[in-house]
């Protein structure tokens, strides 16, 4: 590995560990990799975006489980199951029957709805709906539209930008200098970034954050006819993959560790509600937990278990488990990420409130050294050891 980094907290908030190693890569070259060093997230994205979701739901009366065309603008219907409504419950918990499809992520100056409706731009043959047996709200398939959805809906609720709406409504409020897409971040907290890195053909290779521009530049996809068109232009509610709601989010360690505590505490932020606890409630049950008797979700797959938004595990062994935790694994809750070389965890503990968070650097696409207990890897279960074992004490 590049880098890697861990904190850990006990149940009253103190810290058990707090530990950065390794190198943190830019093409200014490298140096030492710290817990405030900005780096992209990966899909713990996801679970940020719901708690904003799930808070403008309880505020402004959103039916989970009303039919999600509606509040998209367009008919969102699986062609294999044309009656079904698709709810954003559905979409929350990756039961809505879709998969990315082959013009994944749809770009900038693109409408998203093109991707579902037959003869549009980015239909794809109907490459975007998972297999017909996979009938929506009775199958768990993990998929990031749903998310870039999920974000198009909170455009249309709120008349504000996805990426804004995060900024005015829970990253000030913390007092966090983070963003997807980097909107937002300041330009000394750019500087400090840490690109995802990967070791291909002997040597460590940029993947993504390589050169991190000062603002407003943001790393948004674009179309070729769309390269030098003003962000400005964008209609709020018509690309819900703009800020990457998905994964985007850039943050440090120390961030993810800030954002633990406040799930851990019920929403609260020195003593003052940031997130309702209702919506975390709703978070944190389980919605879907796979059913080896009657299959509802792959059985290899990483998850096992998951609320809205957030993983739920069971604690099942061996290499294709989510005991990711031992023994006490099913009182925590989180997420974690994958993506450019980055695996990510942000969790913490539902019964007694300890928190932790890691990341590691530097994990190839394939043949990653598999952990002893869970579908996690090697370095990511020393870290959660070493954690565990500090909070304990």
């Amino acid at each position: 590995m590049a880098s890697a980094g861990v904190i850990a907290r006990h149940g009253d908030g103190s810290v058990a560990l707090r530990a950065a190693t390794g190198q943190a890569f830019s093409k200014r070259g490298a140096r030492p990799f710290g817990v405030n060093q900005p780096f992209r997230v990966a899909s713990v994205s996801k679970m940020i975006a719901a708690t904003a979701f799930l808070t403008l739901a309880l505020k402004t009366g959103l039916d989970l489980d009303a039919d999600a065309s509606d509040l998209l603008g367009f008919r969102l219907r699986h062609p294999a199951c044309p009656d079904v409504a698709i709810t954003t419950r559905m979409l929350l918990g990756h039961t809505s029957g879709l998969q990315n499809g082959p013009s994944y992520p749809v770009p900038f100056d693109h409408a998203l709805a093109g991707a579902f409706q037959p003869g549009a731009r980015h239909f794809d043959e109907g490459g975007w709906f998972g297999p017909a047996k996979h009938k929506p709200g009775t199958w768990f398939a993990y998929a990031d539209v749903n998310f870039a959805l999920l974000a198009q809906i909170l455009e249309r609720r709120t008349g504000t930008r996805f990426d804004r709406h995060m900024q005015h409504t829970l990253f000030q409020p913390l007092g966090l200098n983070i963003g997807y897409n980097w909107s937002g971040v300041s330009d000394s907290r750019r500087a400090r970034a840490a690109a995802g890195i990967r070791w291909l053909r002997g040597k460590w290779t940029l993947q993504v954050d390589g050169e991190v521009q000062r603002a407003p530049w943001l790393p948004i996809q674009r179309a070729q006819e769309s390269a030098n068109l003003d962000l400005a232009t964008y209609r709020n509610g018509t690309n819900g993959f703009l800020f990457s709601p998905q994964g985007g989010l850039r943050l440090s360690l120390a961030d993810m560790d800030r954002l633990a505590r406040v799930l851990a505490a019920g929403g609260r932020w020195r003593g003052q509600p940031v997130i309702p606890k209702a919506a975390l409630d709703l978070m944190q049950t389980r919605q879907w937990t796979l059913d080896p008797n009657r299959p509802n979700g792959e059985p290899d797959g990483v998850f096992k278990s998951y609320g809205l938004g957030c993983e739920t595990p069971v604690g099942s062994p061996g290499a294709k488990g989510d005991a990711f935790f031992g023994a006490g694994t099913p009182d925590w809750r989180g997420h974690s990420g994958d993506a450019y070389g980055w695996m990510t965890g942000l969790y913490w503990n539902i019964r007694d409130g300890r928190t932790l968070v890691w990341a590691v650097n530097g994990m190839p696409e394939t043949d990653r050294p598999p952990a002893r207990r869970s579908c996690l890897t090697a370095p990511e279960e020393v870290l959660i050891d070493m954690a565990m074992k500090a909070s304990a004490t």
